[in-house]
């Protein structure tokens, strides 16, 4: 197997599996949730091995360091290899775990099933007022 000197950003994310396709991984990089070294990219930017790599998602960030490169989706025991996770130092455990029970909680007032008749209409008056 050869060592590999860059990577596409996009395959990365998705050989590591933290997105299920490549083409969610280049819809992340587009909408601007994904930071090489607190810089904004676009898919092909070549990933290296000691970058960090910043995922913003449900509000928080994640930061993933590059520890290897492979360009094939490998299992998910291989793929833990490839990065590491790093704390964000912005974010106590308190806080951390505030957010996890409020999102606990929050799931369960979502609604289920469709709207009902009430509610569509107070979608449609919430639309119309922007």
């Amino acid at each position: 197997m050869e060592q590999l000197d860059a990577v596409r950003l996009d395959k990365w994310l998705f050989a590591v599996r933290i997105f299920k396709s490549r083409s969610l991984a280049a819809q992340a990089i587009g909408g601007g949730k994904i930071k090489i070294n607190g810089h904004g990219v676009k898919a092909h930017r070549l990933v290296k091995v000691g970058e960090e790599i910043w995922y913003r998602r449900d509000g928080r960030t994640y930061k993933y360091e590059v520890c290897g490169l492979i360009e094939k989706r490998v299992g998910a025991k291989d793929a833990v290899a490839h990065y590491k996770v790093t704390e964000d130092a912005d974010v106590t455990p308190e806080v951390r775990e505030m957010l996890e029970l409020y999102r606990t909680i929050d799931k369960g007032s979502q609604p289920r099933g469709k709207p009902s008749k009430r509610d569509r209409r107070m979608i449609q008056k919430l639309k119309e007022l922007d």
